[in-house]
């Protein structure tokens, strides 16, 4: 006979059917909305109890539900000029990376995390440590967002368990807390999206978790993104960006890096899997510029299109990624060609730039499974939402940026 345990289990975990924008037609998918099925009487218990804070959602679509600023930086590292916010993004399963990049990034980090059933406690985690860990608690600003089923008419208040634990309690035991993410489709654009938008500054720099930014970047790269990025001319400011081999030492200074190519252990980002994709010419004009003063200065560059995905820092009312493209399949890619074919100007600049530990060689067997999964349900109805959205609004850039391709 089975238990009731096992019962609300089967009840939460009920598989569902779901229309996204993000795939061409009807998917299976384990019910992935916090509106997941709960004994009723303990739920009023515990809200009456106080276990519960409910926070409300202020934004919705025909999908996707998002919370912003669920958890709030404390310090607005404003020094006289706009700071530069690192907007990053990512499940569950990159908790250690967005934990360790406020001790990386010395201004604001605004983060979009995307959940399903299986990670909710996240969001307890993340409370906890914005409690706890001074750093973060300065300088990280959380935002999240989850499917709705197939059940769910809207965005609902979202009950996140309460804990008693001391941060002592918490900090010593911190890495047994992590939930692992279960579900496979990413929404890579959208949440790229969620970070820019929640960013608590004008200026986003827009990277993803897994990258080391060099020392001293974020206050660094302030006079010349200040100076650039008004949010009314048409410019992107771009940063380098390099891969390091497993188990050496990341540079994060102009002569460690130039030191570490020297060596062969770094190299320009992703030069063995896919180089034409990444690259940015000149590299020796760059270390000269970068030697020759610690003051970033930044000049303009022939963009690489139209398939080219480069390292941006945008302003706020710049245009944003648009959120239907496929996961993995030139989703980064797509902002990059938009931004050319609405007239931005790319610029580079010196002495600042950001490290991936790791050399990619190939994709993994679960990137390419996702890639394919999409090319077959969503890639063509994307490419031609998106080549008209191209066509209708930017008639004339056709020779500058070419033609795009998912």
């Amino acid at each position: 006979m089975e238990s009731k345990k096992s019962k609300t289990r089967m009840t939460s975990d009920l598989i569902v059917y779901w229309e996204t924008g993000l795939l061409d037609g009807r998917q299976p998918l384990l019910l992935g909305s916090l509106e997941f099925a709960k004994d009723g009487f303990s739920e009023t218990i515990g809200k009456s109890l106080g276990l519960y804070a409910v926070h409300p959602i202020d934004y919705q679509d025909d999908q996707i539900c998002i919370e912003y600023n669920f958890l709030e930086a404390t310090e607005s590292f404003r020094y006289g000029l706009e700071p530069v916010s690192l907007a990053i993004h990512g499940t569950s399963d990159v908790l250690g990376l967005i934990e360790r990049m406020p001790g990386l990034w010395d201004g604001p980090i605004s983060v979009g995390v995307f959940l399903d059933s299986d990670s909710l406690m996240v969001l307890e985690y993340l409370r906890n440590l914005h409690k706890c860990d001074r750093d973060f608690n300065r300088k990280v600003t959380i935002h999240f967002a989850y499917r709705k089923s197939i059940f769910q008419k809207g965005c609902r208040p979202v009950d996140v368990p309460m804990t008693n634990l001391t941060c002592r309690e918490f900090m010593a035991n911190r890495k047994s807390w992590r939930i692992p993410s279960s579900f496979l489709l990413y929404p890579y654009s959208m949440m790229r999206n969620v970070a820019r938008r929640g960013a608590k500054s004008d200026l986003h720099f827009v990277i993803d978790a897994d990258m080391v930014p060099s020392i001293g970047v974020a206050r660094d790269i302030m006079p010349v993104a200040n100076a650039l990025l008004d949010g009314k001319r048409k410019v992107v400011l771009l940063i380098r960006r390099f891969e390091t081999r497993k188990g050496a030492d990341v540079p994060r200074t102009v002569a460690d890096l130039k030191m570490s190519m020297r060596a062969k252990r770094t190299f320009e980002f992703h030069y063995q899997f896919h180089p034409n994709l990444h690259l940015i010419k000149n590299l020796p004009y760059w270390f000269t510029k970068s030697r020759s003063s610690d003051n970033v200065s930044a000049w303009e560059i022939e963009p690489r299109m139209p398939h080219w995905e480069p390292q941006p820092i945008l302003h706020r009312n710049d245009l944003y990624a648009p959120d239907y493209v496929p996961s993995r399949v030139k989703d980064m890619v797509s902002l990059a060609f938009k931004l050319c074919r609405a007239g931005y100007s790319f610029h580079l600049a010196s002495y600042a730039f950001t490290v991936h530990e790791g050399v990619k060689t190939s994709n993994s067997l679960f990137n390419v499974a996702v890639a394919t999964h999409q090319q077959l349900h969503a890639k063509h109805r994307a490419h031609k939402r998106f080549a008209d959205e191209i066509r209708t609004l930017y008639p004339d850039t056709v020779d500058k940026c070419g033609n795009f391709e998912i």
